[in-house]
């Protein structure tokens, strides 16, 4: 479990978007075509979290609010632990979006019991910051590198897959 509440946190941090622009000038017009769905800055908030077993989690054993414009986030999740204790992460980072890939940097990152025990203020280890993006059914997707989870925008909110640990519901509120 601490490995999937880890992966919720890194790709969480990595959510940040904005648009970017486009890579070259042939793609300027399929860009310009998409920029509604690439520009997803704004609040959003958790709405639920379903385990690959089917059980949901949802508020108050799970909240979280994350913010993303102009190239900065800001990620605030709470996260109930089975045995009552609570989990947390509170995430600056920075971040870019062009018409092919996404990338993102955490500035600074305090982390209780998530992807270990007691608080840690280290980013995870990333090499590589920038992943390619895809158009699929009207939304954006894309897997942030070297955090293993799937995420899907629409204009509505998002989705992040674990595969095989869970889907996080995400709420556009502003």
């Amino acid at each position: 479990m601490n490995k999937a509440i880890y992966l919720i946190c890194a790709w969480a941090s990595a959510l940040q978007f904005g648009l970017g622009g486009p890579v070259s000038a042939a793609d300027a017009s399929a860009a310009a075509g998409h920029a509604a769905i690439l520009n997803v800055a704004g609040t959003y908030e958790l709405v639920k979290r379903v385990m690959s077993d089917g059980e949901e989690i949802v508020p108050p054993s799970i909240s979280a609010l994350y913010t993303m414009i102009h190239g900065r986030g800001n990620l605030n999740l709470f996260l109930k632990n089975k045995d009552g204790t609570l989990a947390s992460e509170s995430t600056i980072s920075r971040y870019t979006l062009t018409a092919s890939e996404y990338c993102e940097w955490i500035e600074f990152t305090v982390r209780k019991d998530l992807d270990v025990p007691g608080v840690s203020n280290e980013a995870p280890a990333v090499t590589k910051h920038c992943s390619p993006i895809t158009l699929k059914d009207g939304k954006i997707v894309f897997e942030p590198a070297g955090e293993g989870v799937v995420l899907s925008f629409d204009a509505d909110g998002f989705t992040a897959t674990a595969a095989g640990q869970f889907v996080d519901h995400w709420k556009k509120i502003r």
